[in-house]
């Protein structure tokens, strides 16, 4: 069902990992063999794969299908299918407290 390090094929679901999610699967691209799922899924799918066996929370990050940010689709209930294309990255806070 998952494979990493491979040409994308139209086929599969692309995952693109950026800054903290990048370290912590330690790959930048997976890819899901999957007609479709939900981003929530997805998440799942990703937390199994992690060194540390999770993954981030939700709202630590910005998921973008397609070009477009995940909350302006559905939110974790979005659908994404075979052919598509998903970027995770942290979102990075700083600051004072």
């Amino acid at each position: 069902m998952v494979k990493s390090k491979c040409r994308y094929k139209r086929g599969m679901i692309r995952v693109r990992l950026l800054g903290g999610a990048k370290r912590a699967l330690g790959r930048e691209y997976v890819d899901i063999y999957s007609e479709q799922l939900a981003l929530r899924d997805l998440l799942s799918i990703l937390a199994s794969m992690s060194m540390k066996g999770m993954f981030y929370d939700p709202s630590d990050l910005i998921i973008v299908v397609n070009g477009v940010d995940s909350s302006l689709l559905g939110g974790m209930d979005t659908i994404i299918r075979r052919g598509d294309n998903v970027t995770v990255l942290t979102i990075v806070h700083g600051g004072d407290s």
